[in-house]
């Protein structure tokens, strides 16, 4: 005798709710590791010379943030990386948004100039070229918006997901803030509010080019512009 329907929706209900609840498995399980490396393994990456150094954590920023997203995508999701991740979507929409974003930093930038009279400093390592301003763009986008926003945007409207996208965005920020010792006041609330406010833009960003390189590439010259002031 073959399966009933009530069986059969018995069957796609728990695998429905799984689907929807495996992202937080995945998430503390990557909050649990990348802790690791910022608490502890880092004070072993800063006994390597700067030039190996950048290229073993760029390697541990990889193996962490892209690789188990890239996995999920096409074992939970059952779908290709690229196009989940809207890689391949809408790319020259992404590259406009991104060059509205390229003027408001350059318009921040000036301002930091002219007004606030802010000290530069244009000798950046290649350390900070590779796991600041390149990489960190296009790993914490890829989780975050790529990844998670677009999941969480399967059980919640925009905002919320936004939102709850935001907070996570924060957290992930904790332990490189306790290890540096920033975690004081008043800096951290300051800390706090700027990554939640751009963490909420990059996701308006993100929905509305429907393009992942948009955040991507905002993401960066935002790193890039805040490296060369000090």
């Amino acid at each position: 005798m073959g399966r009933n329907i009530e069986d059969e929706e018995g069957e796609f209900l728990i695998e429905f709710k799984f689907t929807k609840s495996y992202i937080w498995v995945y998430f503390l399980l990557f909050y649990a590791l990348w802790c690791i490396r910022e608490l502890w393994l880092v004070q072993y990456l800063d006994l390597i010379d700067p030039v190996p150094r950048a290229i073993t954590s760029a390697t541990i920023k990889i193996v962490i943030w892209i690789i188990p997203v890239i996995l999920l995508v096409k074992i939970m999701e059952k779908n290709k990386p690229f196009s989940y991740l809207q890689l391949r979507h809408s790319f020259r929409k992404g590259l406009k948004w991104a060059g509205w974003g390229s003027l408001a930093l350059i318009f921040y930038f000036v301002i930091n100039l002219t007004v606030l009279k802010n000290n530069i400093d244009l000798q950046i390592g290649f350390n900070k070229w590779l796991n600041t301003i390149l990489l960190v763009g296009i790993t914490e986008e890829i989780v975050f918006r790529g990844f998670l926003l677009r999941k969480l945007m399967d059980s919640f409207r925009f905002w919320i997901a936004n939102t709850i996208t935001a907070l996570l965005f924060v957290s992930i920020h904790f332990p490189i803030w306790i290890y540096k010792g920033l975690f004081e006041f008043p800096f951290i609330l300051s800390s706090i509010a700027t990554v939640f406010v751009l963490s909420i833009i990059f996701g308006i960003v993100y929905k509305k080019s429907n393009s992942l390189w948009s955040v991507i590439i905002i993401h960066s010259l935002y790193n890039l512009v805040v490296s060369i002031f000090y």
